[in-house]
């Protein structure tokens, strides 16, 4: 699928970064998820994943984050847009998420739903704010 892909520049890669994100950013948290974000000038839309190592094998670890990038890879459009209705312009969003246990044992679309819902349910509260 052309478009579908993660590109370089769409991580998040940098220490420096993660903690900027953390600290002057906003966050919400969903049963299996937290989500940190900080919105900033410009339209791309950036991500980057923890995972708690409170998930004591590794192999959990890696199925929580390929299920992470496979959420953003297929909803980054629907993020964008999201973010536009919440906050009424165009705007560049980072995001931080951190995949708690119980998440390594969830299916894609379980995973999907939660995110989706917890997003929907951010933006409601962001745009009350405008």
């Amino acid at each position: 699928m052309p478009g579908k892909t993660i590109e370089k520049d769409d991580r998040i890669r940098s220490r420096f970064e993660y903690q900027k994100i953390q600290k002057e950013g906003k966050r919400f948290r969903v049963s299996n998820f937290l989500v940190n974000y900080l919105i900033q000038d410009g339209e791309r839309v950036r991500f980057g994943i923890t995972v708690s190592r409170k998930m004591r094998r590794a192999v959990d670890r890696n199925r929580a984050k390929r299920v992470l990038r496979e959420f953003f890879r297929l909803n980054r459009e629907e993020l964008t847009s999201m973010f536009e209705r919440g906050l009424g312009r165009v705007a560049g969003v980072s995001l931080v998420f951190v995949a708690y246990p119980g998440s390594e044992k969830l299916k894609y679309q379980e995973a999907r739903a939660q995110l989706l819902a917890g997003f929907e349910k951010e933006m409601k509260r962001v745009g009350d704010k405008r």
